[in-house]
């Protein structure tokens, strides 16, 4: 009699262990036949060799070798504008003109000089045609040679004075009318939209001062802040992939052209750059981007399959067996996925089951039993 009274006592605190390894949270409890139909698969961790991409954030920026800031050669004031901000424009477009006292002193002196070269031209025919005849002596012709040499001595002073202007002299005297010099063209050196102006109709302007800035957006700079560490895995020529938020599905793709030679003391980082095409015209100057640089060394790290990670709200996780039937709930922090492998950073050990195929029936059964505690 005694013996059947103590023995449901005997078996009450194995009930209740059972019952809290089963409450245990963040535990799933699985028999063999459950894990085979639920096609779930166990891997053990170890380190693997990968190239891992380096992560950067980084700014676009204008190309500055395909830029062009205009300004005067000389004072003047803007008598006709043509471009306005945001215009396309092509190479030696014409964007304002503007008259300058200097330009026409060069004028003047260059029809003076212009003027004498064809009377000492004349002149010098003359003495040679006397000299032939023996009407005049030898002399008066070298006289008048040396005279036109003085004469077009001159006139490639003046020539050169335009020149230094910006001017070609050819068309810039068929334009003449009335005596009157035509207006200096302001033109961009290149191809490109305006991006910046600065000068109105009318406004008095000097060589100091850029009335408008010209770039090819065609191709744009990225660049890049390096962390100190990653550093010695760089290279010029790497392939970079960039993402922006404003196109979060599309990747633009380029090559290193340039790494710094100097690492900043606040943010003990150092600048790369990276040329990208932006034919499409979707970057944007001043934009925030992101960076995936693929590095070409390898290092020993431990991955995992992309089947094995799961989403729990602001986490990461992975399924660690502890035993056949048992597997726990473990919370990760891993890098980008590359080939179909995430880098753990931290949360797993070598050595250590991990559920591979089926995390998504574990991590189903494991919101159950929460929903059950509730």
């Amino acid at each position: 009699g005694c013996g059947k009274k103590e023995s449901p006592k005997d078996e009450k605190p194995s009930a209740a262990v059972e019952k809290k390894e089963k409450e245990e949270p963040g535990v799933v409890t699985l028999s063999q036949e459950k894990q085979k139909a639920s096609g779930i698969e166990v891997q053990k961790v170890v380190h693997e060799s990968i190239s891992a991409p380096i992560s950067a954030t980084a700014v676009i920026e204008l190309n500055a070798d395909r830029v062009s800031k205009i300004s005067p050669r000389t004072a003047g004031r803007i008598v006709k504008l043509i471009a306005s901000l945001g215009d396309r424009v092509k190479a030696g477009q014409a964007l304002a003109y503007f008259d300058s006292p200097e330009l026409g002193q060069i004028w003047a002196e260059y029809l003076k000089a212009k003027g004498r070269v064809e009377l000492t031209r004349k002149n010098l025919h003359r003495e040679e045609t006397l000299f032939e005849k023996k009407i005049s002596p030898e002399k008066d012709v070298l006289k008048a040679r040396q005279e036109l040499s003085e004469a077009e001595a001159d006139l490639n002073l003046s020539k050169e004075r335009f020149r230094l202007l910006g001017i070609d002299i050819t068309p810039f005297e068929a334009e003449r009318k009335n005596g009157d010099h035509p207006l200096l063209p302001l033109s961009s050196a290149i191809s490109g939209v305006i991006i910046e102006k600065a000068v109105s109709q009318g406004e008095v302007v000097g060589p100091e001062k850029t009335l408008f800035t010209v770039a090819d957006l065609s191709t744009l700079w990225v660049v890049i802040d390096i962390y100190e560490k990653d550093i010695p895995r760089l290279k010029t020529g790497m392939t970079v992939k960039v993402s922006v938020t404003a196109f979060p599905d599309k990747d633009f793709r380029g090559k290193i052209s340039y790494i710094g030679d100097v690492v900043d003391e606040k943010t003990r980082t150092v600048k790369a750059r990276v040329t990208v095409d932006n034919s499409g015209g979707l970057l944007k100057p001043g934009m925030f981007a992101t960076v995936s640089i693929i590095s070409d060394k390898t290092e020993k790290v431990i991955v995992v399959p992309t089947s094995a990670v799961q989403r729990e709200g602001e986490n990461t996780i992975v399924f660690v067996a502890r035993d056949e039937s048992t597997f726990e709930k473990r919370v990760v922090t891993i890098g980008p996925e590359v080939s179909g492998y995430h880098q753990v950073l931290s949360g797993l050990k070598e050595g250590e089951q991990i559920v591979t195929k089926g995390a998504f029936i574990l991590k189903s059964e494991a919101m159950k039993g929460l929903m059950k505690e509730d």
